[in-house]
């Protein structure tokens, strides 16, 4: 697949890459697809392909204009429609254009990305494990030292040979095992789970956006956790339509905040934080939000960085001015070398800014972990999360305090 990539004095086109998700043995006639949430193209980025493990190549979008000018602090948004209002103790707080832990200082997360029981459809062919889930969150939080998960659901259209796959709407069992682990991870201390609706058969493939048939979803995962201060909702992966579209999808996060704050409100819960995805080049840029930040409380910004230390001003430094922002996903790419990582984690300390990995996961890439093929999905109990370059650089990092 294509992806755009805009830069302050360049417009770079990235090479065609497929999404990498598959099943560990290639069973189910070996299609695998990779839906809306993609990221698991080598170049980190974008919408996956419908088709099988090869994908489809798709052009990119144009280019962009420069980043939106650098405002003031303080314009998360002072509406709120329906939530119980206040913070959990224990939750974080959106204050300004910051993300404040329960202590009242600047929430200082890191880690990375975690798929689900079906594991980046790795393990939706074989029983579903929370247990050996659980293990691999123990690795990622106890050993790594990470306190700031992305915690990825996947659901398909169809089984495609898959044993579990329904969405948590229709899958009891999944949605279960979706509470477990995310409880599991929630229970340490000092830890966060952003919940993110990664692939669903609700998410527009043509845009990556929510729609209204995912109002029902994140309804479920607020019910589900209303009492949980360690959670964060996040609305979908990476949208990449057109700016000329913005003002619609700006609706539909309206939509989707009001619909949480309700079911918030009648479980007398505080509001949770949920975040929001920017809106261009599968989740790079926020300019529509600098200019318009939604007029909703507790809502931070999500933005993707597999991009060259020359965009951080565009894509990090100028947002975070304003808006409350985190980074969802970054990682090496054709664009981001080492340098750039380091760039990145230097620039994000600076600005206050969490910051999250892709991804803790051994046929996702850019993986953190060696794939040693020695049962279906390695989350078996033999697995002892051999690290890749890349995790190992991921792994240093994350053991020097932050």
């Amino acid at each position: 697949m294509f992806r755009i990539f805009r830069s302050a004095c360049a417009v770079v086109l990235a090479g065609a890459m497929y999404a990498a998700c598959s099943s560990s043995d290639g069973s189910a006639g070996g299609t695998n697809p990779v839906a809306s949430g993609g990221s698991a193209a080598t170049d980190g980025g974008g919408a996956g392909g419908r088709g099988g493990a090869a994908g489809t190549a798709a052009t990119g979008g144009g280019g962009g204009g420069s980043g939106g000018a650098a405002g003031s602090a303080g314009a998360s948004g002072s509406g709120g429609a329906g939530g119980a209002g206040g913070v959990a103790p224990g939750g974080l707080k959106i204050q300004g254009n910051r993300i404040l832990g329960p202590d009242g200082k600047p929430f200082h997360g890191r880690g990375a990305n975690l798929p689900d029981t079906r594991s980046c459809n790795a393990c939706a062919y074989t029983e579903p494990n929370v247990e050996g889930l659980n293990r691999w969150a123990d690795e990622l939080i106890d050993n790594w030292k990470a306190n700031f998960i992305r915690f990825t659901l996947e659901s398909y259209d169809a089984a495609e040979g898959r044993v579990h796959w329904q969405s948590l709407l229709k899958d009891a069992s999944y949605l279960a095992d979706i509470k477990t682990a995310v409880t599991h991870m929630t229970s340490k201390p000092g830890v966060y789970v952003m919940i993110t609706v990664f692939i669903d058969p609700t998410i527009d493939y043509d845009t990556g956006w929510p729609t209204e048939a995912t109002i029902p979803v994140y309804e479920k995962l607020a019910e589900t956790f209303a009492d949980n201060p360690g959670v964060l909702f996040g609305l979908t992966n990476e949208p990449f339509a057109d700016e000329s579209q913005n003002p619609q999808l700006e609706q539909l996060y309206l939509e989707a905040i009001d619909a949480i704050r309700a079911v918030e409100k009648a479980h007398g819960a505080p509001e949770h934080v949920v975040v929001v995805q920017a809106p261009q080049m599968w989740s790079r840029y926020l300019d529509y939000f600098l200019e318009k930040p939604l007029a909703r409380t507790q809502v931070a910004y999500e933005v993707h960085a597999y991009n060259p230390e020359s965009d951080f001003e565009d894509l990090v430094r100028i947002p975070s001015q304003k808006l409350p922002i985190l980074i969802g996903e970054h990682g090496p790419s054709q664009y981001s070398s080492d340098s750039d990582i380091r760039a990145l984690w230097a620039l994000c300390k600076e600005l206050e800014v969490p910051h999250i990995a892709w991804t803790f996961h051994q046929r996702c890439p850019p993986n953190l972990l060696e794939d040693t093929g020695e049962d279906s999905c390695l989350r078996g109990p033999n697995y002892d999360f051999p690290r890749t370059s890349w995790g190992d650089m991921l792994f240093e990092y994350l053991q020097t305090p932050w």
